[in-house]
């Protein structure tokens, strides 16, 4: 094989090398979400709501609390679910998009549970979007 031939396979090889390995530290260190749930209701929410990055995160800005309605509860409902905040019985019919009782009663189990910034105050601001994400999309 020629002298040139052979600087170009080295090359090539190593280039395949510096590929695969790249490849290889995406795969193990990626944010790539571990839930199924990675849904299109978490990019509605961000989407009519905006989004921020925050603590490496991109978490909706929209801030939830009694009485609020919509795709940004049912994702958070379902991030509850998902977290185990709610029991058993308390499951059936707890993902309708109703910021009510049972999930005041969640978030601030949720809040207690993990000790979101903030305390356990029932209010979903930008720290507990930051923990139920990283939580159930990222653990």
């Amino acid at each position: 094989m020629a002298r040139t031939d052979r600087a170009s396979l080295r090359g090539r090889s190593a280039a395949v090398a510096c590929v695969l390995a790249a490849a290889a530290a995406l795969a193990g260190g990626s944010a790539a979400p571990a839930s199924a749930g990675w849904d299109g209701e978490l990019r509605t929410c961000e989407a009519q709501y905006g989004s921020e990055r925050y603590l490496g995160w991109d978490i909706p800005t929209v801030v939830l609390a009694r009485g609020s309605t919509g795709v940004c509860v049912r994702e958070l409902q379902e991030e509850l679910v998902e977290a185990g905040a709610v029991t058993g019985t308390d499951q059936p019919g707890f993902v309708d998009g109703d910021f009510g009782p049972k999930t005041y009663a969640a978030v601030v189990a949720y809040q207690s549970r993990y000790a979101v910034p903030g305390g356990a105050d029932g209010v979903v601001g930008r720290n507990t979007w930051h923990s139920l994400i990283a939580h159930v999309y990222y653990e």
